[in-house]
Parts: structure tokens; C-alpha cells; sequence
């Protein structure tokens, strides 16, 4: 396998808290792109159940972690692989892990551009494979990640994990190839994300990581897909005290490795630490608000 490279780039702010890591890592995206083809089949296949939408009545698609789709616009929507973490394939977990690690480093100097982020991490939700297909002309409208699309009068959504979302984290696997000379089999044309209150757009370049706030104020889009497939890996960083009720764990590593290993939800027990010696690491002065943050806090 190709080896995977963690690059030192410098951070690009595009705004609002928008922020690019712009070819920070570099992987063989064939093998990537194929496997991650594979991982979405399988999970979409075993994924979706035939339902009644509960606010119109009329028939829908539920998945496992309890989200309802109008049957009619599901063609439309991306499909997802949740389940890659818990393979046992190792060159599937290796990349994986690469693929966290990179996110988390990343992630450090995110909080440099904005410390009081950093208050509102505890712990992540690790990243799922999400693919966009020519077919169907598949999109995602506008939304933000921290939205539970409840409705008063009917029941609690049995998933609120989205609530505790603080930042968005988006790996690309492969290229948008719009404006390419020389367009690769594997690229796609369209799927841009969009920022509709920023008026900000990225077009996808493999080997990119893409930052930036969950909440409404960051209410973004995936335009359609026009040819080819889209891949990208998608995750947050969190904070909040899980809730039993709603079926909400985090697993912690230091307790138990084994588990953490193979769940979604992890807590990030080294993240002060880590911080602490990334604004070392950059000569960051002693009496700035992130230092602060790290001497003062818990």
C-alpha cells in the first residue's frame, strides 16, 4: 500500500471560521476511492428501512440511527458508511486511523485561529464515508451539522448527537475536477460545498481537509453531482455530557482501548496536553488567551 503522508501546511482561512488545510495528506486515493466505493454498497444495502413519515404520513425510508427520509427525495441523497470503523480488515483500519490522526493534528492549529474552540471539545465523533453519485444527480440542501430536525408534537428524535457538534471536519478522497485540464477516471465534476450566510465556496481536491463551525451560522450545502462520484470523510468534534436516554455513549481509551478502537464517540482524554505542546512547538507567546486557556482550565 501506498504510504500515507501527514504534510505541515500552512492553515488557509476562507472566513467566518472557514478554514482549509490545502493537501495536508497524501494516500494512494485509487485504493481509497475503490474501497470506500465498496464500504458505501455494502452499508447502504443493510442500512434503510420502509417506514411512514410521522409528521405527513406518507411512506419513507428510516435508517439505524433513527433519521426519517421522504421516499421521494431519497434517490437524491447521498449514501454512507458508518459501519467502517468496526471492519476488521487491517489496511481499512490503518487508513482509518490515519485518517483521525491527520483530522486531530489539524485540529491544533484550528484552535489557534479560534482557542475558545477548544473549550468545546471533550470528544469526537469519528469520521463516516459519504458518497455523492452522478446517478440521481445526488446533493445535500442546506443545513447545519448541529440540527435534530425535531417537531413539537411528535416524538423525541431517538438521535440527538448533532446537538453537541462544535466543529465540522471533512476529509476529500478525490478531486473535483471542474476547471481540470487533464480530468482523472476517478474525478467528478460539480459538488461543490457552499456556505450560503458566507457566500463561500470550496471546490473538493483530494488529500484536503476542510474545518468549520457546526452550527446554523455555517449552514452549508453539497451542490449536485454531475458526473462521476464524489468521496469524502466526515466527522466532528464535540462536547456535552452524553445522554442515556437517546442511546448516547462515549467510549473512553484510557479505560478501555479495546472499545475505543472499534466506536464512533471517543473522548480525547490528551487534547490539553497536546495543545499545550503544539503552542510550544509554534513559540506561541505565553500570555496569549489560548495559554490561558490551557493554564486556567480543567
Amino acid at each position: 500500500m501506498h504510504t500515507n503522508v501527514f504534510k505541515n501546511v500552512e492553515m488557509q482561512h476562507m472566513g467566518n471560521g472557514v478554514c482549509l488545510f490545502p493537501g495536508v495528506i497524501e494516500f494512494n486515493w485509487e485504493w481509497a476511492f475503490d474501497t470506500f466505493k465498496k464500504l458505501v454498497d455494502e452499508d447502504v444495502a443493510d442500512m434503510y428501512s420502509p417506514t411512514t413519515h410521522p409528521e405527513t404520513g406518507k411512506p419513507a425510508l428510516i435508517n439505524k440511527s433513527g433519521y426519517i427520509f421522504h421516499e421521494e427525495t431519497f434517490a437524491s441523497m447521498p449514501g454512507r458508511c458508518s459501519s467502517a470503523h468496526r471492519r476488521e480488515d487491517e489496511q481499512i483500519k490503518e487508513f482509518l486511523n490515519f485518517l483521525e490522526e491527520s483530522k486531530d493534528k489539524c485540529l491544533l492549529d484550528y484552535f489557534v485561529k479560534f482557542p475558545l474552540a477548544y473549550k468545546n471539545v471533550w470528544w469526537k465523533v469519528k469520521g463516516h464515508i459519504v458518497r455523492y453519485q452522478e446517478k440521481n444527480t445526488q446533493y445535500l440542501g442546506i443545513h447545519s451539522d448541529t440540527s435534530a430536525d425535531y417537531v413539537y408534537g411528535y416524538p423525541h428524535p431517538s438521535d440527538q448527537l448533532a446537538t453537541r457538534n462544535t466543529v465540522s471536519c471533512i476529509v476529500y478522497i478525490n478531486d473535483c475536477n471542474d476547471g481540470m485540464d487533464n480530468p482523472t477516471e476517478k474525478s467528478f465534476s460539480g459538488g461543490h460545498h457552499y456556505f450560503d450566510q458566507f457566500k463561500i465556496t470550496y471546490i473538493p481536491k483530494r488529500g484536503d481537509i476542510l474545518m468549520f463551525p457546526s452550527n446554523y451560522m455555517a449552514s452549508h450545502e453539497v451542490l449536485p453531482v454531475t458526473k462521476g462520484e464524489r468521496y469524502s470523510y466526515l466527522g466532528w468534534y464535540s462536547h456535552g455530557s452524553p445522554n442515556p436516554t437517546y442511546n448516547e455513549a462515549i467510549v473512553d481509551p484510557l479505560s478501555d482501548p479495546q472499545l475505543a478502537q472499534i466506536a464512533t464517540n471517543v473522548y480525547m482524554p490528551e487534547l490539553r496536553e497536546k495543545f499545550k505542546n503544539h503552542l510550544e512547538k509554534l513559540n506561541i507567546d505565553k500570555s496569549s488567551h489560548a495559554y490561558a486557556l490551557i493554564r486556567d482550565g480543567f
